[in-house]
């Protein structure tokens, strides 16, 4: 297997637990792909892009191996989901007890608003836009954002003790307590192919690997639509009590912030927001620990320099967004900062910068190699790829 992401640590695990044995190799020197994280002046900073994953989605690949979640990961569950901050200055809260958010609603929007949250709710799983739901500004806002973020805020009910990072660093020691042979800075060079299979991998240490199946990554340019991310991780003596786990801070133009973006090609002018706090919920995190994410646009739509001074100049502008919207003195007690552009996540594979899973990369068999497996990206698709290697 090529690939120490999460599919690939999960389909090394399901594999291993049918009783196959499976050799892991990565160019990277961590297991985790993109989801690694960085530790800068004291702070650990979660640098990948924003997976929501559920409880169940977890847990999976430890019960195939028959192992508890909990004795190798403590998720930790947020009480506010998430905090929506309205350039009024009111405020909206997102539950995990849907009915305490269809009331919060109520109490700001109104009832009607409140019972079209009870229906978007069942419609969720049909993936209608959030915006048809609702007739108040705010809630149109905050359940239309994930075309701005590329997630849901209703996925987002839970934290990794530790980070992001937590996940694949319990899914990489659960594979090698299954005896899965993970090889880090080992990257594959090319494999060799005779009468329509692999039979085996050459690496840049000059070594031959064969095996009976492979698992690779998907190769090429994918389809991928929306918006990039630039990320400031903000490391500040400043700390805050109105703010939860997630915000979401909306500007005033909402509708011309999306069309400067997806439209124009252009930063916002009255930028939205979102600031994650994890010590908030994470007491490991630290106070002062924030990450930024700002939508901006992909490399296909406005190919920016983000390499230039002009990549700080705005992540300065956000900070003093953000100080103007209640985050009084952030800029003036900021210790450390780390910043994270399109660029950046496109020299990590992800088309057009934009940081999120592509669509048009499902777990295949490979269209010429009948012992390849083509495996997509996520948990899920880690399973689905140990599943066909299996009816080889």
């Amino acid at each position: 297997m090529v690939g120490a992401g999460l599919s690939g640590l999960a389909c090394a695990i399901y594999l291993t637990a049918s009783g196959r044995e499976v050799t892991l190799l990565d160019r990277r020197t961590s297991v985790g792909g993109r989801h690694s994280a960085l530790d800068i002046d004291g702070y650990r900073f979660d640098t990948g892009p924003v997976t929501p994953l559920s409880p169940a989605q977890i847990a999976a690949p430890f019960h195939a191996a028959g192992e508890r979640l909990q004795d190798w990961l403590e998720l930790l569950p947020l009480d506010t989901v998430c905090r929506a901050h309205y350039p009024d200055g009111t405020t909206l809260d997102v539950s995990t007890d849907h009915h305490r958010t269809a009331a919060a609603i109520r109490a700001l929007c109104g009832g009607s608003e409140a019972r079209a949250f009870m229906r978007y709710l069942k419609a969720r799983p049909l993936r209608v836009p959030g915006e048809v739901f609702f007739n108040n500004a705010r809630t149109q806002r905050l359940f239309g954002s994930s075309s701005f973020f590329g997630f849901n805020v209703l996925g987002m009910g839970w934290h990794p003790r530790g980070g992001t990072e937590a996940i694949p660093r319990a899914l990489g020691s659960l594979a090698e307590k299954l005896g899965v042979n993970i090889r880090m800075n080992t990257a594959m060079r090319r494999w060799e192919i005779n009468s329509g299979r692999a039979v085996a991998l050459h690496t840049n240490e000059d070594e031959r690997l064969t095996a009976d199946a492979f698992v690779f990554p998907p190769e090429g340019t994918p389809k991928a639509n929306g918006p990039s991310h630039l990320v400031i991780h903000l490391g500040t003596s400043a700390s805050y009590t109105r703010i939860a786990h997630h915000n979401v801070h909306f500007g005033k133009a909402w509708q011309r912030s999306k069309h400067e973006i997806s439209r124009r090609g252009e930063l916002m002018s009255d930028p939205t927001v979102l600031v994650s706090a994890p010590g908030v919920t994470d007491g490991s995190a630290g106070q002062g620990h924030y990450r930024v994410v700002v939508p901006v646009p992909n490399l296909r739509s406005a190919p920016l320099d983000w390499q230039g001074p002009a990549t700080r100049t705005y992540a300065g502008e956000i900070v003093a967004t953000l100080e103007a919207r209640g985050y009084l003195d952030l800029g003036v007690g900021l210790t450390t900062s780390y910043v994270v552009t399109p660029g950046d996540w496109a020299k990590q594979g992800l088309p057009y910068g934009i940081p999120r899973s592509p669509s048009g990369r499902a777990t295949r068999i490979h269209p010429s190699l009948s012992n390849v497996v083509i495996a997509g990206s996520g948990l899920s698709a880690g399973r689905t790829a140990a599943e066909k290697v299996v009816a080889l």
